[in-house]
């Protein structure tokens, strides 16, 4: 590829040879490193592509060899240039072409982010537009590190970003904070307790910090202490001397029970296309949107499917220049009603749905009891779902006062 660019810029010509000695002619252009291509022998004549500083070079040779050469075409760009050598406004436009490629260049036309997850694409371009930074921001007025550091402190679970500009797009790398059942420890410098956030039953706890108030297998209802921030330090008799306070560290898992309720009507609207389909071609000129006017959409019912796509020179130099196809599907509309086991295969994907659901928030699941009752109308599907997860929040430790030590009792000496 790149050699058939340096070709082509070069200028090349097809030449048919004939003559005395042919093979003689070939042998010195080898010795003279003279570069020929697409050789083909045609009858007593030979075919082939050379560049055209080449073709200078070959006087000597078709004079040594008896010789002679006839250009049968010509290409590149030395000959393009010379057949429209008189079209001023041609190239009077070629020159207003590169001169807008050069001024767009200086702006951000396309914004690639990449490592998010929980925070949304709309999220992060509506910061940026808040910011002036943008789709069309100069490039010269960009901080790449300026910005890297407010993505950070604007979103507080990104913990690492990078922002790069090529050409005309902005690529902005990050790294979220990973979302699990997680608490996150308070650090404040107070003392915290870890209380149940809902009714459970204690299935394992392994303290690292604090004092247990439960053990395994204890049911617990929302808003008891698990795990207190306070450490009684205990005399030699046993009493309470003094009180010292902490952040609560632990993990506690427990098995708790979450409702299930899922509803659906027996009847829907079964869509048969009636292979139809008609195409909307548009471009879009910064904000400019500008619709083929031979288009005419006169469908009833339909499904519409837009793609868009980008104008782009290379893979980073973008330019604010959209195309975008409309797709548009007719179809008929029928009312259909779900048989009875179509009816329940659709609940058990909901449910299925439902529970992968709560294992991405690594919650284990013990036990399902769903119940499925369809009628003529509706079809229902209700119970409980016993899982086993983390449980616990922060909540600010009671603060005691210190107890006051015994007075010495008198001693009696009469």
């Amino acid at each position: 590829m790149f050699l058939s660019i340096i070709k082509f810029f070069q200028g090349f010509v097809c030449v048919r040879l004939s003559g005395y000695a042919p093979e003689r002619f070939f042998n010195l252009c080898s010795n003279r490193n003279i570069l020929i291509w697409n050789l083909e022998r045609n009858g007593d004549a030979y075919e082939f592509c050379i560049s055209v500083r080449a073709f200078l070079e070959l006087r000597p040779i078709l004079r040594k060899t008896k010789t002679r050469l006839v250009i049968l075409r010509r290409f590149g760009f030395p000959f393009w240039m010379h057949r429209y050598r008189k079209r001023k406004i041609f190239f009077g436009g070629i020159l207003l072409f590169l001169g807008l490629l050069f001024l767009m260049s200086q702006f951000i036309w396309n914004i690639e982010i990449n490592g998010n997850s929980y925070i949304t694409d709309e999220t992060i371009l509506s910061y940026l537009e808040e910011r002036h930074l943008a789709f069309g921001t100069p490039k010269k007025e960009i901080d790449s590190s300026k910005l890297e550091e407010d993505l950070r402190i604007a979103f507080d679970d990104v913990i690492w970003t990078s922002v790069k500009i090529n050409g005309t797009k902005m690529t902005i790398d990050l790294q979220e904070n990973i979302k699990n059942s997680e608490r996150e420890r308070p650090n404040d410098g107070k003392a915290y307790d870890i209380v149940a956030d809902k009714d459970a039953v204690i299935d394992s706890i392994i303290t690292r910090q604090g004092t247990p108030k439960v053990a395994e297998k204890a049911t617990v209802k929302k808003g008891d202490i698990l795990v207190c921030g306070r450490l009684d330090i205990l005399g030699d008799g046993g009493e309470v001397m003094d009180y010292q306070y902490c952040v609560s560290d632990a993990d506690i898992m427990g098995i708790t029970t979450y409702p299930y309720e899922d509803s659906f009507s027996m009847t829907y609207e079964k869509k048969n296309p009636t292979g139809n389909i008609k195409k909307q071609y548009a471009a879009r000129l910064f904000q400019y949107y500008l619709p083929l006017p031979s288009f005419q959409n006169n469908y009833k019912y339909f499904d519409k499917y837009t793609s868009e796509y980008q104008i782009h020179i290379c893979s980073d130099f973008y330019l604010p220049l959209f195309f975008e196809v409309n797709r548009y599907e007719e179809y008929v509309p029928q009312q259909e009603k779900y048989k009875e086991n179509e009816a329940k295969e659709l609940a058990g994907i909901h449910l299925s749905t439902y529970l992968e659901k709560l294992r991405e928030k690594d919650i284990q699941i013990l036990e399902k009891n769903v119940m499925i009752d369809i009628d003529e109308k509706n079809c229902r599907a209700s119970g409980t779902i016993t899982v086993k997860e983390k449980i616990g929040s922060y909540a600010p430790t009671e603060v005691l006062e210190v107890p006051e030590p015994p007075a010495d009792e008198g001693i009696n000496t009469q």
